[in-house]
């Protein structure tokens, strides 16, 4: 770009360079077309040529081939049958073939018994090994009985590249008794050198692969035997190949190289011959004509460039004339009639319209100089402040006014920074933000709208200023010019006017009533904020609204008779009930007439009061009382309520209901008097604990009808705001049901649930209170622990309802089985104690034992059917003072062991 930069950049010169890249580029694209058509059809007649030299190549690898198997059919012939198992019969007949071994490297016999003979140099030797692949193949190739061609492999003997041609060979029954193979070696087979020379061009090559991709012939000897596509990459032309592609293809090899790919397809053999022609030694006399085309190209558009320079150069003197005398015209050598020169043609056209156009810029510059300077007055006489300033805030304008409403003289403000003259200090930064984004585009907020700012005095106090700010675009950038009117008396009246509204505003506001001035269009005037409270409505969207629309037509109706009233010049007072949005409300309010100094009434102020809550209050205390008192003189509680000096002030109804005393009857009477003195010095203590302040609760008995009944009496008392007692609430309740019921769940807690006997809580009672008596009384004391033997087998044959019949039955036997002194307990499961008092010694508690052990002998009945049920018993002697409840039932329990160990069925006596 620096060497187009130094170009000259006449006109001159560019139309030149314009004509000399025309001419050019149409040189090039004739040029290319002509030659790439060529190319196309040269490709073709490449394609073909290479194509049909393949073709003559592959007939000829058919017809070698063909050749052998035909020679090796002619040999099969006249084989020896016992050659395959004489290595020297296979030596001397094949000494009688010299031709055979020119045209095979090696010549092999392959038997049914699985020998492979070969001809190593001057005699025949079996081959050493073969692979179980190659073995696999040989048979297969002896079961078909046909002529093949093997798979390229490795040959074994000579280690070389190699394929071999099989020919069976048949007995005098026609079966195939052996098959008689020839190699090829593909590294040095004189057929396959006669194709390498019929490659294309200098650098091209032919190569041949089979159909599965295996290379047989390849300039490389080194990738022989692999696979064409070992090498990493990808090769279309190959691709097509394999899939059954003949004739010929352009494609790119896998090192990025272009060529012209040839395939033909064997007919002997499955062999895919192929050749590739690079392009660049195929194209090569194309591509050099093709830089002699395009420097010839170039050479003619240079001789075509000089043409075009000198006819420019000629065409343009009248141009050059018309600007010299432009320039004479602005340095004042000559005036603009220098440009009158009568011509024509174009050149004497535009010479003509130069003139025009300068004439009429002229009389337009002395239109604006006196526009400017009218403009200029106006502005200096203007009543308001003017100011203009460029985009980076300088000013550039200041007139009268504006020295007046600032202090600054015009010398002082011009020049410098608007916002150090009148912006106040905490403004500045927003307006020096604003200024960057006006010299954008001159736009802002504060464009071309008026707005009330304050500007400061050059004496520093602060001037209420309304700002009109304009965007002029001059020389490529903007500048803002500025109206400021001076509005410090507007303000000041403003703010009386505002400060006196926001007063009654308030007043009206704060006060709990509707209050709003009507129209006599009924149109709200003024509406306080109490309708938001009340009614749920914006004053301020009721402004201007028909009464009818914003309290509906229902609730406007109700109060039209009123307000025409007002209307009228009457004070009307009203209380009423209303229905708005569906809520009920009672009103109470007055409409006060505006009367003018000509008697008309222009509207009327209403003032309203919602008086609802006092009505309901009214009603719901009434209800409130009456509810109470059918609450109260409902319940099964004696209620009262005892003022200071401890005197009835209410009963309920309970009272008559308990004790037959009419209520009222006790109204204003002491305690004392309504319960008696007995049952008042009862209540006193709890009764003086309550008039200090605190709740108090207490039991006593009482005759209720013909039963004595408990009942539990609560003292609540009532406190003022500073604490002191006002009365006391006597709250009582009949406990007799609830007590009874505590009694029996007592009970019920020391009872076995299945079998009725006392339980383990029971027992442990009973056994610690017998101790006790022991020790006082000092009468012996026994405790037997029993169980039911094997009682889990018949709860996992029988049943869990089977065994808890066992359960209850057996409990049933012990307790008829001991004294009215013992206790029968069950602990848990099938475990069950004794407590034998008054026990005279060991042999009596032995006695009891037996006599239990006894009563389980006779048959259970369980499900219709008998069931020999027996126990095992463990008995303990209490021993004295010293032994615990504790260490007696381990002793005993230590027994009931001892009597399992014994055979069950019996009881044992703890030592």
């Amino acid at each position: 770009m620096a060497v187009f930069a130094t170009l000259p950049r006449s006109l001159k010169f560019r139309m030149t360079v314009v004509v000399v890249m025309l001419v050019l580029t149409a040189t090039l694209i004739v040029t290319l077309v002509a030659l790439l058509l060529a190319e196309r059809d040269m490709k073709s007649v490449i394609g073909d040529q290479q194509y049909a030299l393949l073709s003559s190549a592959a007939a000829q690898v058919d017809a070698q081939i063909t050749a052998r198997k035909v020679l090796l059919a002619s040999l099969a012939d006249t084989l020896p049958l016992d050659a395959g198992a004489t290595p020297a019969v296979m030596q001397a007949y094949v000494e009688r073939h010299a031709v055979a071994r020119k045209e095979f490297l090696n010549l092999h016999l392959f038997t049914p018994q699985g020998t492979l003979l070969h001809m190593e140099g001057d005699h025949a030797e079996p081959t050493r090994a073969l692979n179980p692949r190659s073995r696999a193949f040989l048979e297969n190739a002896l079961a078909g009985g046909k002529p093949v061609i093997s798979p390229p492999y490795k040959s074994v003997e000579t280690g070389l590249p190699s394929i071999m041609i099989l020919q069976p060979v048949h007995g005098a029954q026609g079966r195939t008794v052996m098959l008689l193979g020839g190699s090829i070696d593909l590294t040095n087979s004189a057929f396959l050198e006669q194709i390498a020379a019929q490659k294309p061009g200098k650098t091209g090559f032919m190569f041949i692969m089979t159909r599965e991709g295996i290379l047989l012939h390849h300039p490389n000897h080194q990738r022989l035997l692999e696979h064409i596509n070992a090498r990493p990459g990808y090769n279309r032309a190959t691709e097509l190949a394999l899939r059954g592609f003949e004739g010929w293809t352009e494609a790119v090899n896998k090192d990025g190289s272009e060529g012209i790919y040839s395939y033909k397809h064997l007919e002997s053999t499955d062999w895919i011959i192929g050749a590739r022609f690079p392009v660049d030694e195929a194209f090569a006399p194309m591509i050099q004509m093709r830089q002699h085309a395009m420097l010839a190209a170039a050479v003619f558009a240079v001789i075509a460039g000089i043409m075009a320079w000198l006819a420019i150069q000629t065409l343009f003197k009248p141009i050059g004339r018309l600007h010299r005398n432009i320039g004479d015209i602005r340095s004042g050598a000559a005036d603009i009639s220098v440009l009158q020169r009568q011509r024509c043609d174009e050149i004497g056209e535009l010479s003509a319209a130069f003139y025009e156009l300068i004439a009429e810029r002229e009389a337009a510059q002395k239109a604006i100089r006196d526009s400017e300077s009218l403009i200029s007055n106006i502005l200096e006489r203007a009543p308001d402040a003017f100011v203009s300033c460029e985009n980076t805030g300088i000013v550039t304008k200041w007139n009268a006014a504006a020295e007046r409403t600032f202090g600054w003289t015009r010398d002082e403000a011009i020049g410098r920074d608007i916002a150090e003259l009148i912006v106040p200090p905490d403004q500045r930064d927003a307006h020096r933000t604003g200024m960057m984004y006006f010299a954008l585009g001159g736009k802002g907020p504060m464009v071309n709208a008026r707005v009330r700012v304050n500007a400061i005095h050059k004496d520093g106090h602060a001037i209420p200023v309304e700002l009109s700010i304009g965007a002029l675009r001059h020389d490529g950038a903007y500048h803002a010019t500025a109206f400021l009117h001076d509005i410090t008396d507007q303000v000041a009246y403003e703010q009386q006017i505002a400060a006196s509204e926001k007063r009654l505003r308030t007043i009206a506001d704060s006060m709990p009533a509707l209050i709003a001035y009507i129209g006599r269009d009924l149109r709200y005037r003024f509406t306080n904020d109490h309708f938001r409270v009340l009614l749920g409505l914006d004053p301020r969207a009721m402004l201007d609204q028909p009464v009818n629309d914003v309290l509906g037509e229902d609730f406007a109706g109700s109060l039209l008779q009123l307000s025409e009233a007002a209307l009228r010049g009457q004070r009307v007072h009203y209380e009423r009930e209303g229905v708005y949005r569906g809520v009920k409300r009672q009103m109470m309010g007055d409409l006060v007439p505006d009367i003018g100094a000509d008697g008309k009434v222009s509207g009327f102020y209403m003032m309203a009061l919602d008086i609802t809550e006092r009505k309901n209050a009214e009603l719901q205390q009434a209800a409130s009382e009456k509810r109470l008192k059918l609450l109260t003189d409902n319940l099964p509680v004696l209620i009262a309520y005892l003022d200071r000096e401890r005197n009835f002030q209410f009963l309920n109804a309970t009272f008559q209901h308990w004790f037959g005393t009419d209520p009222q009857t006790l109204i204003g009477r002491h305690l004392a008097e309504g319960i008696g003195g007995d049952q008042y010095r009862t209540a006193e203590p709890h009764l003086d604990q309550a008039y200090r302040g605190e709740a108090a609760t207490y039991e006593l008995q009482a005759r209720i009808g013909d039963r004595t009944h408990t009942l539990e009496t609560t003292f609540l008392p009532e406190l003022s705001a500073d604490g002191a007692v006002l009365g006391i609430y006597s709250l009582t309740h009949d406990t007799t049901r609830m007590k009874e019921i505590e009694e029996r769940l007592k009970q019920l807690a020391r009872i076995d649930s299945l079998t009725g006997i006392a339980n383990r809580l029971m027992f442990e009672e009973i056994l610690h209170a017998a101790v006790l008596r022991v020790r006082r009384n000092r009468k012996p004391l026994a405790l037997a622990y029993l169980d039911i033997d094997y009682f889990k087998e018949i709860n996992d044959t029988l049943g869990h309802g089977a065994g808890d019949q066992v359960l209850k039955e057996f409990a049933a036997r012990l307790t008829a089985s001991v004294r009215a002194s013992d206790t029968v307990a069950r602990l848990a499961g099938d475990e069950f104690v004794i407590v034998f008092e008054l026990v005279a010694n060991t042999e009596e508690a032995a006695r009891l034992a037996g006599k239990i052990v006894e009563a389980m002998h006779a048959p259970f009945t369980l499900n219709g059917a008998p069931r020999h049920v027996t126990t095992s018993i463990g008995v303990a002697v209490h021993e004295g003072d010293d032994e615990t409840t504790a260490e007696l039932v381990a002793r005993a329990d230590s027994a009931l062991y001892t009597a399992k160990r014994n055979g069950r069925d019996g009881y044992a006596i703890a030592s």
